[in-house]
């Protein structure tokens, strides 16, 4: 293995460690958050009427804001893009770190957003009863991700010999938080929204991916036809690069991988990742940067498998740069006219895929690759994530 592709191996304790200190710098609490509020004219001032309480990332939006990852929208846009739309909402805003289990409200709240179960209900029993709450989600029903999870985690082991533990299993209870939500905002299709069939208020929305400029001038796809790429964030086997890896080393097709590895799953797939000519690690890339872009252009399509989502970012990004989509139904995007759905998670169902669309011609591969940029720039940019934060927000107030 190369020097590069070492770079992608990290260590859980070194993780574990930065999340630790990540979450020191978010213990503080920002009150007041009023930066996307109309301009006061001269003279004048704005006070907002109304105020929400937010528990999410707090680290997102702590200065100063060229230490943030302000390119990625998955993490830092939700964050901010959440606040500007209770600003624009008229909401002066208070935001609290979704782990923080110290915090206790003293003010008077008109408005409620929990994101994940841990400090949800210490916070909602102390808030006024006419006080309106929203879970946010940004993964499907809990239940049902660690379900699908572990038949994941049992069909590898059916064909490894060996159980690998959970790489993403969401370790603390959502129940309460999900059943006295007045409602629940979740991101991804209407497939993520049926996993919260049994409540009452859900609204789904999209995730976004901000533009970066990128245009297909350049792209050869005659030679992309036969290189797809994986790219995704944590959980070898919850995003299904197990899969892959058992389909790609059966067929000629390259595949590139860009994931950081579990040192329990590399050693298991250590073969596979090292000694095969057709498959690629690739190290971390900045985005947006010159070999951002060659990577994107590269391959055709973007290719996963995955047990369960919300709405993955990196596969949005990887649309914004024209690369056509091949994913499961599980990861809640809808591919319409201009990308591909597996019928199954399977290894010949991925073997079949895979062989297919590498036969078409470089006028098909560019005819979606369009398609699909367009629909990220419609129906999955900032402003319409935006616009449908603020919609859902009001709606379930209302109701």
């Amino acid at each position: 293995m190369d020097l590069e592709s070492l770079k992608i191996i990290v260590s859980p304790l070194k993780n574990k460690i930065g999340a630790v200190l990540s979450r020191r710098k978010a213990r503080r609490v920002i009150s007041d958050f009023n930066e996307f509020l109309p301009r006061p004219l001269s003279g004048t001032s704005v006070n907002p009427k109304k105020r929400a309480l937010v528990s999410y990332v707090v680290f997102y939006l702590l200065p100063p804001p060229e230490k943030r990852d302000t390119d990625n929208f998955s993490g830092p846009g939700i964050a901010q893009y959440l606040l500007r739309a209770l600003n624009e909402l008229g909401y002066s805003v208070d935001i609290v770190n979704y782990d923080n289990i110290h915090f206790r409200p003293e003010k008077k709240y008109d408005l409620f957003i929990g994101h994940g179960g841990i400090n949800f209900e210490l916070i909602e029993k102390r808030l006024d009863p006419r006080c309106s709450k929203i879970y946010f989600s940004t993964g499907i029903y809990w239940k049902e991700w660690n379900r699908v999870e572990d038949e994941r985690r049992v069909a590898l082991q059916k064909r490894k010999g060996i159980l690998l533990p959970s790489d993403r299993s969401i370790e603390r209870d959502e129940e309460y938080a999900n059943m006295h939500a007045d409602g629940i905002i979740c991101l991804g299709n209407d497939h993520a929204k049926q996993t919260y069939h049994t409540f009452p208020r859900v609204i789904n929305i999209n995730n976004a991916v901000y533009p970066d400029g990128y245009s297909l001038s350049l792209k050869d796809f005659e030679v992309g036809r036969n290189h797809f790429l994986f790219f995704n964030g944590p959980g070898n086997i919850h995003k299904g690069l197990d899969l892959l890896l058992d389909a790609f080393t059966q067929i000629p097709q390259h595949l590139y991988v860009r994931q950081t590895l579990d040192p329990a799953f590399f050693k298991l797939y250590k073969k596979e990742l090292t000694e095969y000519p057709n498959i690629h690690l690739v190290p971390f890339l900045k985005k947006p940067s010159r070999d951002f872009f060659t990577l994107m252009n590269t391959s055709n399509f973007v290719i996963s498998p995955t047990c369960a989502e919300g709405q993955p970012g990196s596969i949005i990004e990887c649309m914004a740069h024209g690369l056509i989509p091949i994913l499961s139904k599980e990861a809640n995007i809808d591919t319409k006219d201009f990308g591909i759905m597996l019928k199954e998670n399977s290894i010949d169902e991925i073997k079949r895929v895979v062989g297919e669309v590498s036969q078409r011609s470089p006028e098909w591969y560019q005819v979606h690759a369009d398609l699909t940029m367009k629909e990220v720039q419609n129906f999955y940019s900032p402003e319409y994530f935006l616009e449908s934060m603020k919609n859902a927000i009001f709606s379930i107030i209302q109701e």
